[in-house]
């Protein structure tokens, strides 16, 4: 390993450490290695055409799209339909309104595709709900956090779309990969919650009056935001559109719905909804942008070739190697957030696992349920410093109420790394892995 490639590690690890933000950690430190390593300052040109082709990939289109289609469907008042519609799958339980959250995240992560659009549009709902409900404040949130992280694992999925860019892999068959091991994060939650449940004495919170009429009109409500994974998933699967076609039709059927079902989009809050989109969605490019550049220096000095050949020497059996990848991506979730892990290792380690004979769809999906769970874990969780910023509860007691959690989600992270059938069933099913 050069002195050059040392260095922008030390560098990128140092600026992140120190608090710097991602974006500007990652942008000195690919700049650091063409003013270090000898001959490339006259190289320069690589540096900016490399940023500006790293962001300039069709599929990348997709993203901002389904970010737009999220808001969307936050602006029109689409949290409390979901919720509500949960409620009524659930509500009665013991726990009634803790299953609500787990639930409410599992159907609006089929909508945002995102995490944090997660804790952000429905944290404050769900939140005051378990609050007025006898919760404590602590709980709430950390449930609401942890219940995010089903999201982006359920399609449609971001993380996903960025992993399928980097590796080549079929955005169907990680959208179809993901489905059921997204749905056992949301099963292993609802376990801890029935434990707790009974040991705390939660209530439950059915919906006062419930007939046929009243459910009817709950489920048709709902009915526009539940169909609209239908058609985004469908569509791909079946070949009709692409990601990004997919995403556009997602975008179109959010402004349908909110102009003509439920007639409360206004165009005040659609140029809100633009402006936030914009401002995420620049964020996300430009940390690709010096991400593609960082992945380039990785390839030029051999580092994917190097460190096969180290791994092939050393002689790890394929299970600990998987272990070991799992405790690297998650001590990295500790301080890197879940995009730049994805940019910086997926078009690293995909190729070396399937060389070992991992399918790149199953690895795909074994990598995003890191960087999510990622989320969780303090200093950096960024999900935490969201879900206390929501609740106004300490970071610190946030964390502590969430390990319960937390140790569902590992199990089910380990439960899926092992076997391969939970999320290549699906796609085998349809056709898209052998």
């Amino acid at each position: 390993m050069s002195v050059a490639l040392l260095s922008i590690i030390g560098l990128l690890f140092l600026l992140l450490l120190l608090g710097s933000p991602v974006i500007f950690a990652i942008g000195f430190a690919a700049l650091s290695y063409f003013l270090v390593k000898p001959g490339m300052d006259t190289m320069l040109s690589i540096f900016a055409h490399k940023f500006f082709t790293g962001m300039d990939v069709f599929i990348w289109l997709s993203i901002p799209l389904f970010i737009i289609a999220g808001e969307i469907m936050t602006a029109t008042n689409m949290t409390e339909r979901l919720l509500s519609f949960s409620r009524l799958l659930v509500g009665r339980l013991r726990g009634g309104l803790a299953y609500v959250n787990v639930v409410g995240s599992m159907l609006f992560g089929g909508v945002s595709g995102s995490a944090l659009a997660d804790i952000a549009a429905l944290g404050p709902v769900e939140i005051d709900m378990m609050k007025k409900d006898g919760y404590d404040r602590d709980f709430s949130a950390a449930l609401t956090v942890c219940s995010a992280v089903q999201g982006p694992i359920i399609p449609p999925s971001i993380p996903l779309i960025i992993f399928s860019s980097l590796t080549n892999t079929s955005v169907a068959a990680l959208f179809l990969a993901g489905a059921i091991p997204g749905m056992m994060l949301g099963l292993g939650m609802m376990i801890v919650v029935f434990i707790m449940a009974r040991r705390r004495g939660f209530p439950a919170n059915p919906i006062a009056n419930l007939n046929m009429r009243v459910a009817f009109a709950i489920v048709m409500e709902a009915f526009w935001a539940l169909f609209m994974p239908l058609i985004i998933i469908g569509g791909i699967v079946s070949g009709v559109f692409t990601a990004t076609e997919a995403a556009a039709v997602a975008v179109a059927y959010a402004l349908v719905i909110g102009l003509v079902a439920y007639r409360n989009l206004s165009l005040t809050k659609l140029w809100e909804i633009l402006d936030r989109s914009a401002r995420t969605t620049a964020s996300i490019y430009l940390i690709v942008g010096f991400a593609t550049i960082i992945s380039w220096i990785m390839a030029n000095e051999r580092v994917p070739s190097d460190l096969q050949a180290f791994i092939g020497d050393v002689g790890l059996p394929l299970w600990v190697l998987l272990l070991c990848l799992n405790l690297f991506f998650l001590i990295n979730g500790l301080w890197i957030g879940d995009a730049v892990q994805l940019l910086l290792f997926a078009p690293l380690f995909t190729p070396i696992l399937a060389q070992m004979g991992v399918d790149p769809v199953h690895f795909g999906v074994i990598m995003v349920m890191n960087v999510m769970i990622g989320l969780l874990t303090p200093p950096y969780g960024l999900g935490l410093y969201l879900g206390s910023a929501v609740s106004g509860a300490p970071l610190g007691r946030i964390v502590v109420a969430s390990l319960p959690f937390l140790a569902s989600s590992l199990i089910v992270l380990m439960l899926v790394t092992y076997i391969p059938a939970l999320s290549l069933t699906l796609p085998r099913i349809f056709g898209f892995v052998p």
